[in-house]
């Protein structure tokens, strides 16, 4: 399967889409033909919107955390969504609109306007929130730009720092065996208890385009935490909280919460984008749910390369700070609709068996 699909994408595929399958599943694509793939994907109307919104100082947009119409920034035009959209588009590293990019949070210091809020007290209370907070969805997208290794050394962005977080935020699970156990209430509203290590999709997204973390024993362990957090009962279904000197603070995704409705619920509905991040850590074949939902995922594709899951049958291929895996211009073309959907099944395959 894994061959057939590589065939078919590379026939139809976006540009984008072609660029990664040759670079990052065929290991077979020359710095010339990188360079003429991404010259047809420059001049594409999103990645427009992304690059023309840039600033002198590589800042992009007028937002960080998505878009904001009080603040001028759409979908695509605003820091955080605009710089994880280039490298999935396939700008590498060096590119001049990702280094920019990149550079520019090292000319502004922690919680400057640019960031749209105000400055906790002291600076390193950012980590004692639940899933919550501006350093770890920096420095996610930081690292997904390619700079794990690349960043210029500086006094407010320590990567390595956020990795062993996120990783201890998921080690942190299989200290409960409810997630009672990390719930409190305030005013009728479940909230995290304070100072509670709980996993979110930074966390998650940090550790699955790193790679200082992996050995062994530490995919072993994060496989048992995430067997441990599918496992754990829960019966709430609202939103769970970050309580923050007397307000209700959503978090950034926590795997808790009403965004993917209780636990169980959340098991068996995982998103092609979420499985994509959990085949990058290496975990796919040691946790028994995501295991079971790979070997049905790869049955719900028929001969015919038609995909039978509900991302499929979408028409919305936005994006945002939680979401986003489109790389095709528009959805208007079943085929390319197809082949967004086909790319993400291709990387899901690629990291399961790689790691077999």
């Amino acid at each position: 399967m894994k061959e057939k699909i590589i065939g078919f994408l590379l026939e139809n595929a976006d540009p984008s889409i072609v660029l990664r399958v040759k670079k990052e599943i065929l290991n077979n694509l020359c710095q010339k033909d990188e360079e003429e793939f991404l010259s047809k994907i420059l001049p594409q109307k999103n990645v427009q919107s992304v690059i023309q919104s840039q600033k002198p100082d590589g800042w992009l947009g007028n937002a960080f955390h998505g878009q904001s119409p009080k603040q001028g920034a759409g979908m695509y035009d605003n820091m955080e969504v605009g710089l994880r959209y280039l490298a999935e588009k396939g700008f590498p590293p060096e590119n001049e609109y990702i280094s920019k990019a990149v550079n520019s949070f090292l000319l502004k210091e922690p919680f400057d306007p640019a960031y749209g809020g105000k400055p906790p007290k002291p600076p390193d209370t950012d980590y004692t929130y639940t899933a919550c907070g501006l350093y770890l969805a920096r420095s996610s997208i930081i690292i997904r730009a390619g700079y794990e290794h690349k960043l210029f050394q500086n006094n407010f962005i320590n990567l390595k720092h956020d990795i062993d977080y996120s990783f201890k935020t998921f080690l942190n699970v299989l200290n409960f065996t409810d997630v009672s156990e990390v719930i409190d209430t305030h005013r009728k509203k479940p909230c995290f208890k304070p100072g509670v290590l709980w996993p979110c999709m930074y966390d998650l997204r940090m550790l699955a385009h790193s790679r200082d973390w992996r050995s062994e024993k530490n995919i072993s362990l994060l496989a048992d935490s995430v067997s441990c957090l599918f496992s754990l009962p829960h019966s709430r279904e609202e939103m769970v909280y970050t309580y923050i000197k007397g307000q209700f603070t959503g978090p950034c995704f926590a795997f808790i919460n009403w965004q993917f409705r209780i636990v169980q619920y959340y098991a068996e509905r995982i998103t092609l984008e979420i499985m994509e991040l959990f085949a990058r850590c290496g975990v796919v074949n040691q946790v028994e749910v995501l295991k079971n939902q790979y070997n049905s995922l790869l049955m719900l594709i028929d001969e015919n390369f038609n995909v039978n899951i509900d991302e499929a049958k979408q028409k919305n291929y936005g994006w945002s700070p939680y979401f986003g895996f489109a790389l095709e211009e528009n959805w208007k073309s079943e085929i390319k609709r197809r082949c967004d959907i086909l790319f993400r099944v291709l990387l899901i395959i690629h990291f399961t068996e790689r790691v077999k």
